[in-house]
């Protein structure tokens, strides 16, 4: 049991399941936070790390937020003018 519980537990938070990259590397959101396929929809949270960015993440989180907040800010002043 001991064995099983040291090879199955997480050892750092649940990320990467949204990852950012390209649909052909298995990614599901693009560098806009945008979902692949989708219109209107954008993960922003620990799940679009492709990787775990080390053993503390919620600095890379609030990067990560800080740079979303920017894209889609910059997005909806650039949807405005249409």
């Amino acid at each position: 049991m001991a064995q099983f519980v040291r090879d199955n537990a997480w050892g750092h938070h649940a990320c990467g399941t949204c990852a950012i990259g390209p649909r052909d590397r298995n990614g599901v959101v693009d560098s806009r936070f945008k979902v692949h396929g989708t219109r209107g929809l954008r993960v922003v949270d620990a799940s679009i790390f492709p990787r775990i960015p080390g053993f503390f993440i919620a600095s890379a989180v609030c990067i990560a937020a800080e740079k979303a907040a920017e894209v889609i800010l910059t997005d909806a002043n650039r949807n405005e003018g249409t």
